[in-house]
């Protein structure tokens, strides 16, 4: 056989072949397809939208009006460079004001060269004729006669309330241009000497919480003790990065946040954030005190009972004496606004 025949007769062999290979792959096609088109989208489970939403917190409180039979009158220090004023302290002025209380806020005074007072410093002569202290968040430290006017003022039936945040949200002195005044020395932004004076210390961390919180991990919950009554109607509070409070063995602790981690050793546990040691309270939160805050959860328990704690003590007349002589009076700032609170000058 020539070679052009073998090619003659090859040839249609070979397309004879592939007819019949693509005619086989085309059935299996057809085949495949006969029972619908086959997908491509992943087999992934379904989810509900809903469950992404965050569970809303209660912020429908009403602060309660602090039970008093007479009229008593609270002092707010601000001559300190305190990061307090009365807009932030708001709703606790306004129950102290709608209890019929005196609420004012001390700006710090000097006298006159040569002109020296018998009665002591204006610091301890506002204590005087006041029932009540508020100390939170300086920017400047207390001097020694000044620490000592508070204990004396304590130990004579005066309450004592010192609140502190972190130091690096309470230690801010600039101008309107954003420069440093340098008018004021730095301390350490919580009331610590004062506190110290009652075995009381503000931690400078925060504490946060990843896994239950009031929607944003530095909004952590606490509940009462059980060893005070201090707060102890409140179910539970919520903080904003709330500053630990560390006191001795004898001290009660009224408000506590548990499984919580604590931002300077990541360290988890309980830790004390109010606390009660006879006429003083400490607590390591300013926010809950705020408009924001003070509604929030069961938190105008806490405005109320520390309202209730300010106004419900029994000082004696003309304590305290001590302080370093020299002023001649203090500035008391109006509290101004809708709130009717006395002012002094």
């Amino acid at each position: 056989m020539q070679a052009s025949d073998l090619r003659t007769l090859v040839v249609p062999f070979a397309a004879a072949v592939m007819l019949v290979v693509a005619v086989t792959a085309g059935a299996g096609v057809v085949a495949d397809y006969a029972d619908g088109p086959r997908s491509t989208q992943p087999d992934a489970p379904a989810y509900d939208a809903a469950t992404l939403l965050a569970d809303p917190v209660a912020d429908d409180g009403t602060v309660p009006t602090p039970d008093a039979s007479e009229s008593k009158t609270v002092v707010v220090d601000v001559s300190h460079g305190n990061a307090v004023s009365r807009s932030t302290l708001q709703p606790l002025v306004n129950a102290l004001v709608a209890g019929g209380h005196d609420v004012r806020f001390y700006g710090g005074g000097s006298s006159p060269v040569g002109y020296a007072s018998s009665e002591g410093s204006a610091f301890a002569r506002t204590l005087q004729d006041a029932d009540a202290l508020v100390v939170a968040n300086p920017a400047s430290a207390y001097s020694g006669d000044e620490v000592d006017t508070v204990e004396e003022f304590s130990d004579a039936g005066g309450r004592v309330l010192l609140l502190a945040d972190t130091p690096s949200s309470a230690t801010s002195a600039t101008s309107l241009l954003g420069l440093s005044t340098g008018t004021s020395s730095s301390a350490s932004g919580q009331p610590d000497d004062v506190a110290a004076r009652f075995g009381l210390t503000f931690d400078a961390g925060y504490l946060y919480d990843m896994t239950e919180n009031a929607n944003n991990f530095q909004y952590v919950y606490g509940t009462p003790s059980g060893g005070s009554e201090f707060a102890g109607d409140a179910e539970r509070v919520v903080f904003d990065a709330a500053v630990p409070v560390v006191a001795d063995d004898d001290v009660t602790t009224a408000v506590a946040v548990e499984d919580a981690s604590y931002s300077t050793t990541r360290k988890d546990g309980t830790y004390s954030v109010v606390v009660r040691d006879g006429n003083v309270v400490a607590v390591g939160d300013t926010w809950a005190f705020s408009p924001d805050g003070a509604t929030v959860a069961d938190n105008e328990v806490l405005v109320g009972d520390t309202a209730e704690f300010l106004v419900s003590g029994s000082k004696t007349p003309g304590a305290p004496q001590t302080g370093s002589p020299g002023s001649t009076g203090g500035t008391t700032l109006p509290t101004g606004g809708s709130t009717g609170a006395s002012a002094t000058a």
